[in-house]
């Protein structure tokens, strides 16, 4: 039985000629405008986790409470990563990990004496090229 070719079918019979589509424009995301950061503690001075945690629940309008949420549970989740041998990347300000260190023979600087320092584990921060510029001005 031979079937009548509509224009559907005569359509999908045809080759597809390779038709370039313009690029579509990415849309944008609505984000609220980036606001200062208040920076209230003092340069040279260390600035205490409580009042880190204020400022964050400052800057992001919450609750101090769910800012001391929101921080420890990121810091668990960057600990345990961490600990199982993960590199974190933390933005734009660098990168988390334990580097492994060899045994190797020291000196005793008392007594001028040889020692075995053993093999061991090491936290270690590697900041990024982006921090080394801001850094730099």
């Amino acid at each position: 039985m031979a079937r009548k070719m509509t224009k559907k079918t005569a359509k999908k019979a045809a080759p597809k000629k390779a038709v370039k589509k313009a690029p579509r424009k990415a849309a944008k995301k609505m984000e609220p405008p980036k606001k200062a950061i208040r920076v209230s503690a003092v340069a040279g001075k260390t600035i205490t986790a409580s009042a880190l945690l204020q400022a964050v629940a400052d800057h992001n309008e919450m609750s101090r409470a769910d800012a001391k949420r929101f921080i420890e549970g990121y810091l668990d989740v960057v600990k345990a990563h961490v600990m199982k041998g993960v590199k974190v990347k933390l933005g734009d300000i660098g990168m988390i990990l334990i580097r492994a260190r060899k045994a190797r023979m020291g000196r005793n600087p008392a007594t001028g004496e040889p020692v075995k320092i053993k093999a061991s584990r090491k936290l270690a921060f590697r900041q990024s090229s982006a921090m080394k510029q801001a850094i730099a001005r």
